[in-house]
């Protein structure tokens, strides 16, 4: 690293699940540019500031511009990592956030294979991220929220947390029932490919 650069830059990485079944897939991409080109990372782009782009405008058109793919939720921010050594063309401050992209989308990989060693510490972000994401489902309104939806399901829901924890359907089915978040209503949906219809969950009122 240059001990001359002192400019700082804030990039957005974004943790892109899939809304595979039965376990969400991690989005990654391959890097078009330099450096690091032609290495694997999570889609990850400079903020637009100069454009006044927000976190959430830039998450969607990195993942549309590099996994060609389109965010289907709300956008969280689950970390904010500050590591001068993380970039070696200056400090960049990466806003982590996570999101949805379609069941299918290229370039996915089960979450237990994410790679060791992808440049910018994207293994590491990407990996506590996860957890993050687990802590806070069902707990934390905005990240649940958006990565749920207003409506729920045990399958929708089992499946997210299998992808962020080691969580048994067990205490994922007891987790969902004890959350503040959403209300368990006499509903049923049936789901694409899978057994008998899932109880629906509408969120609770503000």
């Amino acid at each position: 690293m240059d001990p001359h650069v002192t400019q700082t830059w804030l990039s957005v990485d974004v943790i892109a699940l899939t809304e595979d079944e039965p376990v969400p897939r991690l989005v990654l991409i391959r890097r078009a540019g330099t450096p690091h080109r032609g290495a694997t990372t999570l889609p990850g782009g400079l903020l637009a500031a100069e454009h006044g782009e927000t976190v959430e405008q830039a998450a969607r058109r990195i993942v549309r511009e590099k996994a060609g793919a389109e965010i289907t939720s709300g956008v969280a921010i689950v970390d904010v990592v500050s590591d001068p050594l993380r970039d070696e063309r200056g400090h960049t401050v990466s806003i982590v956030v996570a999101a949805r992209v379609a069941a299918g989308t290229g370039g996915a990989v089960p979450v237990t294979d994410i790679p060791d060693g992808m440049p910018f510490q994207h293994t590491e972000i990407a990996r506590a991220a996860l957890a993050r994401i687990g802590e806070r489902l069902l707990t934390d309104a905005s990240t649940t929220y958006a990565l749920l939806g207003p409506e729920t399901t045990f399958v929708q829901t089992c499946a997210l947390l299998r992808a962020c924890t080691s969580i048994t359907d067990t205490a994922a089915r007891a987790r969902l029932d004890r959350s503040p978040l959403f209300t368990r209503t006499d509903q049923f949906h049936k789901h694409a490919g899978s057994g008998r219809p899932a109880r629906v969950y509408h969120r609770q009122p503000a």
